[in-house]
């Protein structure tokens, strides 16, 4: 038996090394070069270490050694809290999170992505005669189910409540990127809002590792829904 129990610790020694390895051989690929002239902080290094030793998944194995050259280029780009939850990560919750991310956009000078779905006019005299007070997209229908969106929650990827913005102004343009496409919105009446749902920290972190893929069918349902309360360009 003692035999037994020394074989099983050579074996995950062995394998936690070669995970190790192949992390850091992943991470050599992407050679990015040095943004800043710092060092990676020890304990930083060293949690890494000891939580890429138990990633067994090539699929994972790629993200982790992406996320190791990301922060050897830029020190302070990923925190420990991040690589904890990613740790947690299965390849069916990376699955639902790249495809969260192929739909997100961004407002113009914030770097925070959100999903939009749609829009909210609050009562005014010109949304009594507006038969679309409130309008959102049904995700599902571009690959993110209402499941799928509760488990990206619970990761702490998404935060859990729809949000809804600021009223948008009737004389300026607001710009933003959404899924790759560059609008500049202006509401058509006053008190009319976006809705979203909104990436937390860990989630924007993360989002930057992902290669977005533009999706056509997404940003053609999002201008049709948004330009019955917005002008578009």
């Amino acid at each position: 038996i003692d035999d037994k129990v020394r074989l099983k610790a050579q074996i995950v020694a062995r394998r936690k090394v070669s995970n190790l390895e192949n992390i850091l051989g992943r991470a050599l690929d992407f050679c990015l070069e040095d943004g800043k002239e710092e060092s990676i902080d020890p304990d930083w290094f060293f949690s890494f270490v000891n939580m890429a030793e138990e990633i067994f998944s090539p699929a994972m194995q790629e993200l982790w050694g992406k996320i190791f050259a990301v922060e050897t280029a830029k020190p302070g780009s990923f925190s420990l809290k991040t690589l904890t939850l990613l740790k947690q990560l299965t390849q069916k919750d990376a699955h639902i999170f790249r495809q969260a991310v192929n739909l997100t956009s961004y407002k113009k000078g914030e770097s925070t992505p959100r999903l939009l779905i749609g829009y909210y006019q609050k009562s005014n005299i010109w949304s009594f005669f507006n038969t679309f007070k409130n309008k959102q997209l049904n995700l599902a229908e571009y690959g993110l189910s209402y499941p799928d969106l509760l488990s990206l929650m619970d990761l702490g990827l998404i935060h859990h409540s729809e949000i809804e913005s600021g009223e948008l102004s009737t004389s300026t343009q607001t710009e933003w990127r959404c899924a790759g496409t560059k609008l500049r919105l202006a509401a058509k009446h006053q008190g009319t809002t976006l809705l979203y749902y909104k990436f937390t920290p860990t989630g924007a972190e993360l989002s930057k590792l992902v290669n977005k893929q533009k999706l056509d069918a997404y940003t053609e349902a999002i201008l049709s829904t948004l330009g019955r309360a917005f002008n578009i360009e």
